[in-house]
């Protein structure tokens, strides 16, 4: 079909809903009905604007974000700007209406369509920024960042961090193998940086997550806490940060769904007691985990790796204490007629030896608890070690 034929033929080309004029609020828009979901046109002059919904499409949604861009649609200067205005409709998590100008849509990918085609999309106010390009906008509303299925109108926010490392370490979380730099922000769910990442920063990694409203939070950990400062938008104010490694979701998570800085719940958090915690080496065949640095871990998750590594020769736990004791164990199964016995020691650089023992589980359990708890070594209590040089 030819550029110049009518743009309702152009809609019609290709697809394979069945298609009907209705009036939806006060818009005029032709329908298009397939077995996976609804697509509304709204032929504006020589432009298209469009939108989807598959799970839970309804037409007051429809009507809403129609209303919201109506003054937007017909601008000259659209762009791969993209605009955000606000709606609400009873009963849907989504507050914004994201309008996506010609040439910038994940719905009309072929000309001439993509040239004429605008599309909007219902978002949360948590997960876009209004004029930000569309490049930016793009991984996390409809690629896989933020984990939104942007047709499903059911579906609840995930709001969004743009993190940047800032230290100038090697590779690792958030950077390329072998770079120092982080020229790029990468959007994530704040989820994903809250509750994963933040607690499990290793030694002099230095984050920096931001919402969508410019909210800076920049944090590194020191043994159990995040210690840094939040940065409010504008430079208005910096607010110090010092709580516990684990609270990062309770305390932000709120903030960066679109809530008031809440300064009592950090003042609450910062007041938490110390947390059972190790810092952990791993090294599991069976499960294909070798360890080159040691992670924080909860003094449960610790005692999980005792029971669940495999009795297989060599497969190893390292753990270090607040103040740098450090328990280390081995399954040992040489020669190969004994069954796997668990060797545990601690080293004595100074003296360029270990002292230890085979272990049961009971036991080892035992040194990893005293361990975190009392940031003690306590292989002495043991009995019978032997000297082992290094």
């Amino acid at each position: 079909m030819t550029e110049d034929a009518p743009l309702e033929d152009l809609i019609r080309e290709g697809r394979i809903g069945t298609f009907a004029p209705a009036r939806i609020g006060g818009h005029d828009v032709l329908v298009e009905t397939d077995p996976i979901g609804t697509s509304v046109y709204q032929i504006r002059g020589e432009r298209v604007l469009t939108l989807r919904g598959n799970k839970g499409y309804r037409e007051e949604i429809v009507a809403a974000l129609l209303d919201a861009v109506d003054d937007l649609a017909d601008a000259d200067d659209l762009g791969s700007i993209v605009r955000l205005r606000p709606i609400e409709v009873p009963g849907f998590a989504l507050d914004r209406a994201a309008l996506l100008g010609p040439g910038h849509t994940a719905f009309f990918k072929d000309k001439p369509l993509a040239d004429r085609g605008m599309q909007v999309i219902p978002v949360h106010r948590s997960e876009a920024v209004d004029g930000e390009e569309y490049a930016t906008f793009w991984p996390g509303v409809i690629g896989r960042n933020l984990g939104i299925r942007q047709l499903d109108w059911t579906r609840e926010p995930s709001p969004r961090a743009d993190v940047r490392r800032l230290d100038d370490g090697e590779g690792g979380l958030y950077r390329r193998k072998g770079s120092r730099r982080s020229p790029k922000a990468g959007t994530v769910t704040a989820k994903t940086v809250l509750k994963h990442d933040l607690p499990g920063l290793l030694d002099g990694v230095r984050l920096s997550a931001m919402d969508v409203r410019g909210h800076d939070l920049r944090l590194h950990r020191e043994w159990d806490r995040l210690r840094g400062t939040l940065h409010l938008p504008g430079g208005s104010e910096v607010v110090d940060v010092d709580i516990p490694r684990l609270s990062a979701l309770a305390v932000f998570g709120p903030l960066f769904a679109g809530a008031d800085f809440d300064a009592a719940a950090l003042a609450a958090a910062s007041a938490s007691p110390p947390e059972d915690m190790l810092e952990m080496r791993v090294n599991d065949e069976g499960r294909r985990r070798y360890d080159n640095e040691a992670h924080p871990a909860s003094l449960e998750e610790c005692l999980e790796w005792l029971r669940a590594l495999c009795p297989h020769d060599g497969n190893f736990l390292v753990f270090v204490g607040r103040s740098g004791g450090c328990v280390q164990m081995m399954w040992q199964s040489k020669p190969e007629s004994q069954e796997p016995r668990l060797w545990l020691e601690t080293p004595e650089l100074e003296h360029g030896r270990s002292r230890g023992r085979h272990v049961t589980l009971d036991e080892a359990e035992q040194m990893i608890t005293v361990l975190a708890r009392e940031d003690r070594v306590a292989v002495d209590d043991l009995g019978d070690l032997e000297h082992v040089p290094f």
